[in-house]
């Protein structure tokens, strides 16, 4: 088969590997489709996440769907169309999804997970790839196949607004910095509750319209971080920061109310950031996390079937996987219109 891999900064190449023999309970499953994420954009430009250097060459990718096409000694039939979650917790006995495991931790930060597509388990840039069972949701035609890597994206926006907590009735002043796939997405699912008011910054405005066309932004604003600062003072309850910088942050603190929450979505590209105490401990202003998804991808697809979340509206552009090259040059740019772009 014919896998991708990142072989240096912005150098990916095509490489033959045979397929290995299935262990227990794994699964061969021809891919239909992997998103290029952000994440797997910080590896093409710098190599890292931060200081987090992996050796090259490196095999990326983990928005991913497909058909098995061996479900070995599983329950599975052959030729379904399935989602794969990326987290493989099954060396920790999270017997229950989403309970906390043998280790102690919620299955997203399981000392002993695996995730794929990131060093040292192999990503799924490949024409097919062996997964364990647990990994896999059967769509059952409730979601098109040629939509399905939209499902992984969609949990971590659902996760990052379960994180938050609001309380819709008293903070429903929302603010999103960045409108790259989880910014839609976590406008559109915000939006299904009543009463929140959603306002959205980007510098691409094409991007913009889409939220607002497609997402249910109420407000879109085309401005950098620097420039938008100048007109954010206290505005909102709650904040979500899918660029994760110094200039997000800083406006993250200024736009906040009071008692306002900042929730880091986005990966930093650097170690360390500039954050400054006295403001954030004046408004008393509360910083969460958002460590990839516990949420079970079965309830994620309820979630985007039942309320019609347009996941379709994601992906803009499809290349092949011999075209993978093609596909984080334009990715990596933001040429093109593109928002999220799928090899298969």
């Amino acid at each position: 088969m014919i896998i991708a891999k990142l072989v240096k900064i912005k150098k990916f190449e095509l490489e033959n590997e045979s397929i290995k023999k299935l262990k227990k309970d794994e699964v061969l499953v021809k891919v239909s489709s992997s998103a290029i994420c952000g994440s797997d954009l910080h590896y093409f430009r710098h190599g890292a996440l931060g200081s987090q250097k992996p050796n090259f060459p490196l095999s990326l990718g983990h928005e991913t769907c497909g058909v098995i096409v061996d479900k070995n000694n599983t329950n599975f039939k052959n030729y379904q169309n399935i989602v794969i979650d990326p987290l493989n917790v099954t060396n920790c006995e999270h017997k229950e999804k989403n309970l906390i495991g043998k280790c102690g931790f919620k299955k997203n930060l399981c000392p002993h997970q695996k995730y794929l597509g990131s060093f040292p388990t192999p990503g799924s840039f490949r024409e097919y790839i062996a997964i364990h069972k647990d990994q896999i949701t059967v769509l059952n035609n409730q979601i098109d196949i040629k939509y399905g890597s939209m499902i992984e994206p969609t949990g971590i926006a659902q996760f990052s607004i379960e994180r938050a907590n609001i309380n819709f009735k008293k903070e429903n002043k929302i603010l999103i910095l960045g409108s790259g796939a989880i910014g839609l997405l976590i406008s559109s699912i915000l939006k299904i509750h009543a009463g929140a008011e959603v306002t959205i910054i980007d510098c691409l405005q094409y991007r913009l319209i889409s939220a607002k066309k497609n997402f249910k932004s109420d407000i879109i604003i085309n401005s950098n971080l620097k420039n938008a600062k100048k007109n954010l003072f206290n505005k909102f309850d709650v904040v979500f920061d899918c660029v994760t910088n110094n200039d997000s942050i800083d406006l993250s603190i200024q736009a906040l109310k009071r008692s306002g929450k900042l929730l880091l979505v986005g990966i930093p590209t650097s170690d360390f950031l500039k954050i400054n105490p006295h403001k954030i401990r004046i408004k008393e202003i509360d910083i969460i996390n958002v460590r990839r998804s516990k949420i079970d991808f079965q309830n994620t697809v309820n979630l985007i079937i039942k309320n019609k979340i347009p996941i379709n509206k994601l992906i803009t552009h499809s290349f092949s996987l011999k075209n993978i090259q093609k596909a984080f040059n334009i990715a990596s740019k933001y040429s093109d219109k593109i928002i999220r772009g799928i090899i298969t």
